[in-house]
This record gives structure tokens, sequence and C-alpha cells, in this order.
């Protein structure tokens, strides 16, 4: 694949695709005060970190992924959807850290 292609492709996933899952998937889990209150919530009702919510949410779509590479995959869903929210999960992650972590000024 061409490099202009490939940028293409991304630049098209990324306002196409993952920008809306973004944006639904993210208020059905969240609401609309906290991008990352689902993995707050949780983290407090077990008691463990926001990042190990974080962890075990990723690990199921990876977990997929892993399954659709061992030829095992039975999802209604494209893998390519898996792909997406794996993609977006990176985004909330690199959230939790900013908003956990915040940079010094």
């Amino acid at each position: 694949m061409k490099a202009t292609d490939f940028y293409d492709m991304c630049d098209q996933i990324y306002k196409c695709e993952l920008m809306p899952i973004m944006k639904s998937k993210g208020e059905a889990y969240s609401g609309q005060e906290d991008k990352l209150g689902n993995f707050k919530r949780i983290a407090a009702k077990y008691k463990v970190s926001s990042f190990l919510v974080w962890s075990i949410y990723f690990g199921k779509h990876l977990d997929a992924l892993d399954a659709w590479i061992r030829g095992e995959y039975k999802d209604s869903e494209f893998i390519e959807g898996r792909i997406n929210d794996l993609i977006n999960y990176l985004f909330l992650l690199h959230g939790l850290i900013v908003d956990t972590y915040p940079p010094e000024e």
C-alpha cells in the first residue's frame, strides 16, 4: 500500500468511524459530564484502579482480535469494529493518564 493511500485510509477511519463510535458509545457508557466516568465508577465500586478497569475492557477486545488471528472468531461484529474499539481504548487510556497525572505547567 502506498504511503499516501495508507494516510488517506487512516484519516477516513478516524473521521468516519473512530470519532462517531467514541461519541456514541462514550455517551452511553460515561454520560456527558466525564468521558472517563465509567472507568472511575467501576473502579470505585470494586475498589481497584481505573487503569485496571480499562485493562479488563481493553482485554476483551484484544481477546476477540486474538481469536480472529487464530481463525476462531465467531462474533456478529466485523473485526474492523473491534480494531476501532481497540484504537479508541488507547485514546481513553491516554485520557486516563492525563486525568490522573496532569502535566506540570
